[in-house]
């Protein structure tokens, strides 16, 4: 814990590592991940989506893009990109169903602070 709270520049006391390990801590801050990530040599939202992870990669749903920016790797989704206006049923044959948006969004909140999902239309 000490070893990464020094390579996290201190921001994380090893205190906070352990209560993060321990599952005491639920949401740390974006800063904290951050921090986190850096020390660890991973991108954030690996730290978060661990039931995502099969075999080395993530399931991913073929709407969901990232792409690189200053700041590192950010999630967007391109149904909602190309204005795609569709129906629930619609949304859900091709596996966007409520979870998956709700994963969705939580993934663009960790990497870029916002996300949008497709809304069905009725």
């Amino acid at each position: 814990m000490r070893q990464i709270s020094q390579l996290a520049n201190g921001q994380i006391s090893p205190s906070y590592l352990s209560e993060i390990e321990n599952g005491k801590v639920k949401n740390p801050s974006k800063k904290i991940a951050r921090a986190l990530a850096k020390a660890l040599g991973v991108r954030e939202f690996e730290l978060f989506t661990f039931e995502d992870y099969v075999e080395g990669e993530f399931k991913m749903c073929k709407y969901r893009m990232e792409y690189p920016t200053m700041n590192g790797w950010v999630y967007y989704c391109d149904l909602v990109a190309r204005g795609k206006n569709i129906t629930k049923k619609e949304l859900e044959e091709v596996g966007c169903t409520e979870v998956e948006r709700a994963k969705c969004k939580q993934m663009m909140e960790l990497t870029c602070g916002m996300g949008i999902v497709p809304e069905p239309r009725e």
